[in-house]
Formats: C-alpha cells, structure tokens, sequence
C-alpha cells in the first residue's frame, strides 16, 4: 500500500471510488510487476534451489514487496537465491514504486512512460510522415515531461556509472559495488555481495560511505537538487 500513489488512497478512503482506483494504468501495472516478479521468482527458487513451493511464494513475495516499496526488510538470505532472481530483485531496485509514493526508485510511471517514448521512437522510424503523441492513462504527454523523463533517467545511469568505478577503486568487488550504489541512489538497503540482507555498510572504506550517502542524497532528491548544488553557476546567481 505505501508503493502506490497517495493520491489513490484518497480516492478510495474519501471519495470511496473502487473504480478510479483500478482504472489508473500506473497502479494496475505496478500490481503487474509485484505479481510477475513474485511468479518468477518462486518459480525459480522451487525449480533451481528446491524450495517448498508455499515457502517459495512468501519468501518471494515479502521480498518482492520490500524491494519495490524500498521498505530494507528482508526475510530470507536471498544472496543465497539463483542469480536470476538476484537480477530481477535488482531491476526492481531501479523501478521502485508508484508516482506519488514513499517509494524510492525511478518509479513505474516513468518506467511506463520510458517504454511509450521508446515504442513512438521506433514508430517513427518506420513511418517518418507521422505524428505521434506519448499517452498515459489516455491522456498526452507534454514534450517536456518527456524531456525532463529522459534527462532524468540520463542522470540516474550518470551517477551510477560515476559511482560504482569509484568503490571498486576503494577495493570492492563489482557486485557490492553496483547493487550499493543502486541501493542507496534508490534507498533500498540492503544489496547484494558484502552488503547483503545479513550485512551491512560498516566495513566498508570512508571514502566509500561518503560516496554513498551523495548517492543517497541524489537519488532522494531525484538528482537535480543535489548536482545543481555542486554547479558552479549556481552560486554566482
């Protein structure tokens, strides 16, 4: 519940409308993701490590959930799960939960978006002539919506790939360093390798824990705060 858009609580607790609630496309896809992924993943760990099925479904779907809402809870070791359902729990580190949420990530809505944007890309390339408007939920996006959806995302991977090459310079192996740096960009918790569920940040180099908590404070603040912080012309104004 904390993953969706508040503002469909208040459409159901106040207004009391079911039917606005079900009918917005972000929401229905974000119950897609929980249920495609929790599938997945159960599926993975009763068919590659040979867990109970009804074990299976609840450790996925808790995890699933924390992931997502970037809750940090964890209710099994899941460094010890297949590495598919490691990758899956990473990409829902980078989606996250709806628009509108205490959830961090890039959130499903962009995600959607994101995809919508791609699909008119490759339209016209086919059909150069034609003019296509982005829709989400039936309605256009505006051009700058879009452009500030691709400069976002475009900063999100900067940060990334600015941040993981530095701790493994400070000596960590590439998995630490990529799913803590996604971690605290997104404010997951815990991650995969020397930061796992039964882990912890404390071991690791200052310069390291400094790096982190910038991309921590970015990814918060959705980026654009705290890099105009750090833009020269911002302070000659």
């Amino acid at each position: 519940m904390a993953g969706v858009n508040f503002t469909l609580h208040y459409r159901l607790l106040v207004q009391g409308s079911v039917r606005r609630v079900t009918a917005d496309s972000e929401f229905r896809l974000y119950l897609l993701v929980v249920a495609g992924t929790t599938l997945a993943i159960a599926a993975s760990l009763v068919i590659v490590a040979g867990t109970h099925p009804a074990s299976a479904a609840r450790q996925a779907l808790f995890q699933v959930s924390s992931i997502m809402t970037t809750t940090g809870f964890s209710s099994a070791n899941f460094e010890n799960w297949p590495h598919f359902a490691q990758l899956l729990l990473i990409a829902l580190m980078f989606i996250g939960g709806c628009a509108g949420s205490t959830a961090g990530g890039l959130k499903v809505g962009r995600i959607a978006l994101l995809f919508k944007v791609v699909a008119r890309q490759f339209h016209r390339v086919i059909n150069r002539r034609g003019v296509y408007a982005v829709r989400l939920g039936g309605t256009p996006v505006h051009e700058a919506t879009i452009q500030g959806l691709l400069n976002l995302i475009h900063l999100a991977l900067l940060v990334n790939f600015s941040a993981s090459p530095i701790l493994t310079a400070c000596g960590l192996d590439i998995l630490t360093s990529i799913t803590a740096v996604a971690a605290c960009m997104f404010n997951v918790g815990p991650g995969l390798g020397a930061i796992g569920p039964y882990d912890n940040y404390g071991a690791m180099p200052d310069l390291a824990k400094w790096v982190l908590t910038v991309c921590m404070l970015a990814g918060r603040l959705e980026f654009y705060t705290v890099i105009v912080l750090f833009t020269p012309a911002y302070w000659r104004k």
